[in-house]
């Protein structure tokens, strides 16, 4: 089974914060979603468990948009 990472991304900030899927777009900005260090934790905990890899906690910090985590994880999984 392929998991498109976008989804799952979407769906892990969206079940953290009760937030609709339709309203988090790849360019949406981690903290105007209201998004805070320990939320993103948990959800990249999340992504992480979903796809089998590990963020570097020094990339933690670099994680912005939406787009930023679907974007490591991609490079993650090219990386394997």
């Amino acid at each position: 089974m392929s998991l498109d990472i976008e989804t799952v991304v979407i769906s892990a900030i969206a079940t953290q914060k009760q937030l609709n899927t339709a309203s988090i777009k790849r360019e949406s900005r981690l903290q105007d979603l209201g998004v805070s260090s320990l939320d993103a934790i948990t959800i990249v905990y999340e992504v992480e468990e979903a796809f089998d890899v590990e963020i570097p906690n020094a990339e933690l910090e670099k994680l912005e948009t939406v787009g930023d985590i679907v974007d490591g994880i991609s490079s993650l999984l090219a990386d394997k």
